[in-house]
């Protein structure tokens, strides 16, 4: 059942300054967010965030997040596009309520309280048709002539950075669009995504190509959480007995698949063990 058409969506196309929010008790937060809704910081991204038919924002992970709200009482999202590397920066100063969700990062969670994990997201390179530049995969990008775009302060970029590709080799770059555009043009020769917005690209995109038989190393392999402003950790703790429902239950996996993923059923074991990634120690 799609929860999703109860739940109002207002799409906000550039960003909204709403100020910081005063140190309160959950209860405050709780009823803020069920009389005005939440601000939601997102970027483009299909399939997780994008404009439908009617020119609404949907996508698997505002699916999720919609549902988790609605068994908490919270039936509004206000959508706000801006850029990526504003979204940490803007939930953790109260900006915004909720950004988009993201791979949890020891980094990130020094900044703001996330959510339990509600998938697992998977590196992978989009490249031209045919692969003229011979790449194989991030150590490809060791080479002098061989560039990467990947999105501005996003947790790709400390992966491929960790495996040991010259920061200077990286081009960080605000959007998919972008991108895309410096990958045609002959800017960068790769650019990094997740494996299912990659898939959703190529489709779209008749030039690109997801590399064949790229896998990242394990530690590229990441949890994916909503991140909310620490001094709201009571009203997480809430909304992650809604968030545990929908994986225990199997039902943010159908959401994923719903939205095309490919990978959703492989990781639902890990998944469903995961609990606050934040929390645990490093191995």
């Amino acid at each position: 059942m799609q929860k999703i058409s109860r739940l109002l969506i207002s799409t906000i196309a550039s960003c909204v300054g709403l100020g910081a929010i005063p140190l309160a008790k959950a209860d405050d937060f709780t009823d803020k967010a069920k009389a005005d809704g939440l601000s939601f910081a997102i970027i483009v991204d299909k399939p997780y965030y994008f404009y439908d038919g009617a020119g609404k924002i949907t996508g698997n992970s505002v699916e999720t997040l919609a549902e988790a709200l609605e068994g908490m009482g919270v039936k509004t999202l206000n959508p706000t596009v801006t850029e990526w590397s504003s979204i940490v920066p803007g939930v953790k100063s109260g900006r915004f309520d909720v950004g988009a969700g993201m791979n949890i990062t020891p980094e990130r969670c020094k900044e703001v309280a996330f959510t339990i994990p509600y998938s697992v997201a998977v590196s992978t390179l989009v490249i031209k048709k045919g692969n003229p530049d011979g790449i194989k995969d991030w150590n490809s990008f060791k080479d002098d002539k061989l560039k990467a775009a990947v999105y501005a302060g996003s947790a790709e970029q400390g992966y491929m950075l960790k495996a040991g590709v010259p920061d200077d080799h990286l081009i960080p770059l605000p959007d998919q669009n972008s991108m895309i555009q410096a990958l045609l043009n002959g800017q960068v020769q790769a650019l990094n995504e997740t494996s299912d917005a990659a898939e959703h690209m190529v489709e779209q995109v008749p030039e690109l190509e997801v590399l064949k038989g790229f896998h990242p190393p394990k530690f590229a392999y990441a949890f994916v959480g909503f991140p909310f402003a620490k001094k709201n950790a009571a009203f997480v703790s809430e909304l992650n007995v809604q968030i545990k429902k929908l994986v225990d239950s199997g039902e943010a996996m159908k959401i994923q698949e719903k939205f095309g993923s490919k990978s959703a059923a492989e990781t639902q074991d890990i998944l469903k063990t995961a609990g606050d990634v934040c929390a645990a120690k490093p191995e």
